[in-house]
């Protein structure tokens, strides 16, 4: 690996092709730059949530506070797709869930394997094919690329609890992200997404629950402070997700702003650990309320 790409592999701290995800795991700062084609990514997660909803943070419980701690292996590969570069992922969650109901003695816990999300990635414009060496030499630009992630029901679920890791439903999450690069290592992202589910028949028993799509948009600023090291400021907004249950709307329609940190370090030029933390700063009464911390080890070869 030559000098120049252990350099700017260094620089890109948590970088890979697409999202992440999933309810329990928002999109990095720097999850959407260009890397090198034929190449591996590898992230073992762990995420903490405190919340007034469940585990599943498309669906408010209202009077319900729920700790969920979360570890996630998350592998990603580039390649080359018709000259720009290409992606895929792979999102495997175990999920530990403590939920109790607010101003009683009643508790319930879970874990188990939760469901796991593939995602597909292309780069628009902005992110040529570019070889390790090729890579190396090249000035990163503006960019625009698009994912679909797909969250498959393989997750822990009896339709008898309450409360459950696996979600007993599909989740299809086309997305479009966009990043402007800037002198001195900076870069602005954007990413808008919607979530679209399909309904769960076995809600609460016998109950088909339904659910309108999810719509959200996020920024990022982040600074590289050196070459191994970068922060960045999140914002992330979400509206919509208004659920059913046997066809009577709960009327709990979403509008939440969540403002949050993010940053890397590498500690080698292929290896990072990075940190995040988001809150809920505006929302509607119906809307859950939640605070998230995760941290992560990542490798690239």
């Amino acid at each position: 690996m030559t000098v120049g790409l252990k350099r700017k592999l260094a620089g890109l701290g948590a970088a890979t092709l697409a999202l992440v995800p999933t309810g329990t795991l928002a999109d990095g700062a720097r999850d959407w730059i260009s890397v090198p084609v034929d190449m591996n990514f590898l992230y073992v997660y762990y995420t903490y949530s405190n919340a007034e909803a469940s585990i599943d943070s498309n669906l408010p419980i209202d009077g319900a506070s729920v700790d969920a701690s979360v570890p996630i292996v998350r592998y990603a590969r580039s390649f080359d797709l018709g000259g720009r570069v290409g992606g895929i992922q792979l999102i495997a969650p175990y999920g530990f869930i403590d939920a109790r109901l607010d101003g009683t003695s009643l508790e319930t816990s879970t874990d188990g394997i939760g469901d796991i999300m593939g995602i597909f990635v292309a780069n628009i414009y902005g992110a040529p094919a570019l070889s390790k060496e090729q890579f190396a030499k090249w000035k990163p630009e503006q960019y625009l690329t698009a994912s679909l992630a797909v969250t498959a029901p393989t997750g822990k679920y009896d339709a008898d609890k309450m409360l459950n890791v696996g979600k007993n439903r599909w989740v299809f999450k086309p997305q479009l992200s966009w990043g402007q690069p800037y002198d001195r290592g900076a870069l602005l992202a954007v990413n808008a997404n919607v979530q679209i589910f399909t309904d769960n028949d076995e809600y609460h028993g016998s109950s088909v629950l339904e659910q309108d799509a999810l719509f959200s948009i996020e920024a990022h600023y982040s600074q590289n402070l050196t070459k191994a090291f970068w922060l960045s400021a999140d914002a992330f907004y979400s509206y919509g997700g208004e659920t059913s249950v046997d066809g009577v709307e709960q009327d709990n329609l979403q509008s939440t702003l969540k403002l949050g940190v993010s940053g890397s370090f590498n500690f080698t030029p292929v290896d990072a650990v990075t940190v995040a933390f988001n809150s809920t700063v505006a929302k509607r009464d119906s809307t859950p309320s939640a605070q998230t911390f995760s941290i992560n080890y990542n490798r690239a070869w």
